[in-house]
């Protein structure tokens, strides 16, 4: 008691008598996971630690953007994203999303990743108690000396994830943090601004999410593009395909990117709402407008269901067309005056 810890006595007559003693984790010895951040270590109790995945911002691995949130698609599922550098203050030099590793953590039931620049090693380290000046920080449950004689903070993973707003409102331990399940049955849907309406597209039309500046967005005849992993990717505004009154534009795009055959379009919203699971038998109502499939209530929301292959075309129409690359209209010919 007089170090913070507890004892449970446990007896049965005739088989035996069993103690617990509970000591608080700053007097414990843990298995612990070291990483780098700008110049500074810190510590990760292993039991949080789920794995590690490596972001070289290539081969797919990328962060996107999900309800306002940099989220990173792991295994299918949207896993959102902590950068210990902006929680804790720290200036780091280089991309933000490009040669980082993010540790998938677990907290109060909910997982996230949380960015650091690098993962150094495991080992067992005692834990040390903090000043109350640390406590009142919220971030950090004790300090430790590492094998080289450095003094390492602990990071209390509960503390990062509550900072973050991924804890609160967990209706399920397995739920995946991006999505919100709906009562009935049926595919997810990414729910999105569209000027003052609500757009529902399908999520397996969506290859990835991604916002681009104001001033990357070019134009080639008639239509809006912007260079894109080394393509020309042609934009199309849904508040233009669909009629919406369009709102004030920010300094980003958030754009929908659907790739296929190594042809891909965006499709620009306003802003990205929500992801969702819902069902859309009963609700359901198609009123024939261009490029929708009907509409439905989502979320107590009456929401209109894309019409993606509409809108896929509208902004290729040459998109399920097969291209013959081997003919370059544009190949330098040598012509010579006759008679020459």
């Amino acid at each position: 008691e007089r170090i913070g810890g507890a004892v449970d006595v446990d007896s049965v007559v005739g088989q035996g008598t069993t103690w617990r003693l509970t000591i608080p984790l700053t007097l414990a010895i843990i298995q612990a996971l070291t990483i780098e951040c700008g110049d500074e270590r810190y510590v990760i109790p292993q039991v949080a630690v789920h794995e590690l995945v490596y972001l070289d911002g290539q081969s797919g691995r990328v962060v996107e953007h999900a309800m306002g949130a940099q989220v990173y698609r792991l295994r299918g599922k949207l896993l959102p994203l902590v950068y210990l550098d902006d929680t804790l203050g720290l200036h780091r030099d280089g991309e933000h999303d490009k040669d980082v590793y993010v540790a998938v953590l677990q907290a109060e039931g909910k997982r996230f990743g949380l960015v650091v620049d690098r993962v150094l090693n495991t080992e067992e380290v005692v834990v040390k108690p903090l000043t109350s000046r640390f406590k009142d920080i919220g971030v950090y449950a004790g300090a430790t000396l590492l094998g080289d004689g450095r003094v390492a903070l602990i990071l209390d993973v509960a503390s990062l994830a509550r900072r973050a707003q991924l804890a609160a409102g967990a209706e399920a331990k397995d739920a995946d943090p991006a999505v919100r399940r709906g009562n009935g049955n049926g595919g997810r849907l990414l729910i999105a601004g569209v000027g003052d309406r609500r757009v529902a597209i399908p999520l397996d039309m969506v290859t990835r999410l991604e916002e681009f500046p104001v001033e990357r967005i070019e134009r080639t005849g008639s239509r809006e593009v912007v260079q894109y992993r080394d393509q020309i990717l042609p934009v199309l505004r849904l508040s233009h395909l669909l009629g919406a009154y369009e709102t004030e534009s920010g300094p980003t795009v958030p754009v929908v990117v659907y790739t296929e055959n190594g042809r891909s379009v965006a499709l620009a919203v306003e802003k990205i709402l929500d992801i969702v699971e819902e069902g859309l038998d009963d609700s359901r109502r198609d009123f024939g407008d261009d490029g929708l499939l009907g509409s439905a209530v989502i979320q107590q929301r009456v929401t209109e269901l894309l019409d993606v292959r509409r809108a896929i075309l509208a902004a290729d129409p040459l998109f399920h067309t097969k291209i013959d690359t081997t003919i370059d209209p544009y190949e330098t010919t040598t012509y010579q005056p006759a008679g020459v």
